[in-house]
């Protein structure tokens, strides 16, 4: 039975997809599966008894990185880390990344040799490489597009601002000096309004342009929402309106510009609000780190967003209301782009909600702990 275990452990080895190496007390190569001989260009009939160094150390700018693992790994016992390191053949060919692993190999308690697993991911990190290239060029593009937009913005502001107040100054100042009567004072009227709403747009562009740089201090996730749901309630009660939010946090703090980031919150929340019908807006919010990221889900159960209409609703100026600006996603998007962010609107069509997501790099913080996320939840609900 011994021997018939041994037969399957064996064929098991052999399947795996996972290069396997085992090193001797000594520094010699006791064991090789065919992944590893294909990886690492080894031949199992000629390598095995070998020293790993006289295989892999020929040259001392050779593979540096991949040998440096291994040696840390003998002499320094830092074995059970993931490592990720480039590997070239002998022959100076056909570059990989190297996926390393490391553990112990013992009898009774004793380290008698060691366990490598190799895995070639030079697919997955090239495929990850092309996307950070094409994240990174997206990036830049939205720098251009957003600077370009601040340019016009300001350009916009000053142009604009000045024959505007003009325009509408002079129908007041002409409609006073006329009797009520007179026919004239009804364009007047759409003059001096037309003009009012002019202005509204060129103060909804100066407030884009004049958005600052944020200074990003560490803020208590809670705290932060809480506040922008109280200034949004503040704004709602003067129309006997009010939103009632569900805060699930999994991550206790954030790194944002307090104010700036609050005020996008603040802007969201008014948006899920103008396209409920009903007086008090339910909106889900949930906080969760993934890897480095920071995810924030603004979910409404509000009338929706048409698809005809999801790739402008981020655009300048675009707005569905008779007296919308077009101008608040905009500014939110920008703030979220200052902090290095990504922002995202989904939408299932009409009467379906809209679910708004943030995305942020995470510094090198301890900024969530799940065992304080449950605690959290009950506090809001």
């Amino acid at each position: 039975m011994a021997s018939f275990n041994s037969i399957i452990v064996e064929n098991i080895i052999e399947s795996l997809d996972v290069g396997l190496m085992v090193i001797s007390h000594e520094g010699k190569i006791v064991f090789l599966n065919s992944a590893a001989c294909s990886i690492l260009d080894l031949d199992i009939n000629k390598h095995i008894g070998f020293g790993w160094g006289e295989l892999f150390i020929t040259d001392a700018s050779f593979n540096m990185e991949f040998n440096q693992v291994i040696l840390d790994v003998i002499t320094e016992q830092k074995a059970g880390l993931k490592h990720v390191v480039p590997f070239t053949n002998k022959y100076r060919e056909c570059p990989k990344k190297l996926s390393i692993t490391s553990s112990y190999l013992t009898e009774n308690e004793d380290i008698v040799g060691l366990v490598f697993l190799f895995e070639d991911i030079t697919e997955i990190y090239n495929a990850e490489e092309r996307e950070r290239k094409i994240l990174s060029r997206n990036a830049e593009l939205q720098k251009e597009r957003i600077e370009g937009l601040d340019s016009l913005s300001q350009a916009v502001a000053h142009q604009v601002l000045n024959p505007t107040t003009v325009i509408g100054g002079m129908a007041n100042l002409v409609a006073r000096k006329l009797s009520q009567e007179d026919p004239l004072q009804r364009e007047l009227k759409v003059i001096s309004e037309e003009a009012m709403k002019l202005e509204g747009l060129v103060a909804a562009v100066k407030t884009y342009s004049n958005i600052p740089k944020p200074y990003p201090t560490e803020i208590n996730t809670v705290m932060l929402f809480n506040e922008a749901l109280k200034n949004a309630n503040l704004i709602l009660d003067r129309i006997g309106e009010c939103i009632e939010m569900k805060l699930n946090c999994a991550v206790e703090s954030i790194v944002v510009g307090e104010k700036l980031f609050e005020a996008a919150i603040v802007e969201l929340l008014l948006n899920a609000s103008n396209f409920t019908p009903e007086k008090i807006t339910d909106v889900c919010i949930e906080i969760t780190k993934i890897k480095q990221t920071i995810q924030i889900k603004i979910v409404d159960h509000g009338m929706g967003i048409e698809p005809h209409l999801m790739s402008h609703v981020l655009d300048p100026f675009f707005s569905t209301k008779a007296k919308g600006v077009g101008m608040g996603l905009s500014r939110v998007k920008k703030i979220v782009f200052e902090h290095q962010g990504m922002l995202n609107i989904e939408s299932g069509g009409s009467g379906k909600g809209t679910t708004v997501t943030i995305e942020l790099p995470c510094p090198d913080i301890d900024c969530c702990h799940p065992s304080n996320a449950l605690l959290t939840k009950e506090i809001i609900e």
